[in-house]
């Protein structure tokens, strides 16, 4: 027996289709390849019955810099809209612009009012990114972390070290399941 669709294989079927077309129009050079992705995002973006968070990343989808589509005005008025129309259950529409206000763009000034309105309101309904860059950016943090944690996140890479032992760890433990398990059938 099939279960039936609900709201929340919705949204995973959204979600992925989302990463879909984005990893489409990240690696596009010209609009022209992108152009059905873009036709298909905006009609599933301007149905009425469509979730605020696809209307954000329609509007997100404006906002890539280097691409011959970029339109900041188009881009941030359909987040606005998307973000005013957001319920409880979508809060990743405030996080969204909450993060432009607070990050700015060229066209865009700095505003962290307006950033921390939308990112509390985020925040508040257990958005985690909102609830961190909420702590990040105005919570009690010592003196040059902000500094030293942007710095730390411009020149993120792997650990090699940590994944190592993480390795080992995973090894360790499969073998001493195995163990168990054969030990246990004699």
């Amino acid at each position: 027996m099939s279960r039936p669709y609900d709201d929340r294989q919705f949204t995973k079927d959204i979600s992925k289709l989302m990463r879909i077309i984005y990893k489409r129009l990240s690696s596009a050079h010209s609009f022209e390849e992108v152009k059905g992705e873009f036709e298909m995002l905006e009609g599933l973006a301007t149905n009425p019955n469509s979730p605020c968070p696809l209307k954000t990343m329609w509007g997100l989808a404006y906002l890539m810099e280097d691409k011959e589509w970029y339109d900041l005005k188009k881009g941030l008025d359909i987040i606005k809209t998307a973000a005013e129309n957001a319920d409880e259950r979508e809060p990743f529409c405030w996080y969204v612009l909450g993060s432009l206000y607070l990050n700015g763009k060229e066209g865009l000034e700095k505003d962290p009012v307006s950033a921390k309105y939308w990112l509390e309101k985020s925040a508040k309904v257990g958005y985690r990114n909102a609830e961190n860059l909420m702590e990040l950016q105005w919570g009690d943090n010592p003196d040059g972390f902000l500094d030293w944690f942007e710095g730390r996140m411009e020149r993120r890479r792997p650990n090699w070290i940590v994944w190592g032992l993480i390795g080992v760890v995973v090894v360790i433990l499969v073998i001493l399941l195995f163990k168990l398990w054969y030990f246990k059938e004699k």
